[in-house]
């Protein structure tokens, strides 16, 4: 049967009250004791609902992580709509992605290292793709324009710029809250500007 709009909404509405309370349970009890249950009972919805939009808890998380990461690309998309300078974009695109993974925080450690739940790591691998892509793109532009240094692999260098940010994360807001994250983010960023290369102006 075709589905309508309205029923449309309404499934994604319960599947995005499914991870709200999901991400609420594994911030509380962790991923090992959270329960399919308990999610259900928050949700507000029957058990047999869960299983029509995940099949298991790991799938939960995998779900989880592609809705953060999603949320970072379109972010750092937004922030550097129109620039076209590595610099201009590198101090927009850096806080933007680090703040917006910074929102997920709670449940950061869990979703970070959820590739440790997935028996296929290259599944888990796949989520990242979409970031991996965009940077490597962009990375690969500025070495056509002599913009960066062109001696790097971009698919390798834009891994290395995305795992940077995540440690940044895990620092400022997991092992050292207390740290200053605006001297932590500009450290970050010039060190990434060194390590492209940057030749512009």
């Amino acid at each position: 049967m075709k589905q309508t709009r309205t029923t449309r909404v309404k499934d994604e509405r319960k599947k995005i009250e499914l991870l709200a309370a999901a991400r609420q349970v594994m911030k509380e009890k962790g991923m090992e004791d959270m329960t399919i249950t308990e999610i259900v009972r928050r949700a507000g919805v029957a058990q047999g609902t869960f299983y029509l939009y995940f099949p298991s808890k790991t799938s939960l998380v995998v779900a989880l992580a592609e809705e953060m990461l999603q949320s970072a690309l379109e972010r750092v998309m937004a922030e550097t709509e129109g620039l076209t300078a590595p610099s201009a974009f590198i101090d927009k695109a850096v806080p933007a992605a680090f703040q917006q993974f910074g929102l997920y925080s709670d449940v950061y450690p869990i979703l970070n290292n959820g590739g440790g739940f997935v028996k296929d790591a290259a599944q888990w691998d796949q989520l990242f793709e979409p970031f991996y892509s965009y940077v490597s793109l962009l990375l690969g532009k500025w070495q056509e324009e002599q913009l960066i240094d062109g001696r790097m692999n971009p698919e390798f260098a834009a891994r290395m710029v995305v795992s940077l940010i995540e440690q940044a994360v895990e620092d400022c807001y997991l092992y050292r809250p207390d740290v200053d994250a605006a001297a932590y983010l500009a450290d970050l960023i010039y060190f990434i500007r060194k390590a492209l290369g940057i030749r512009e102006a």
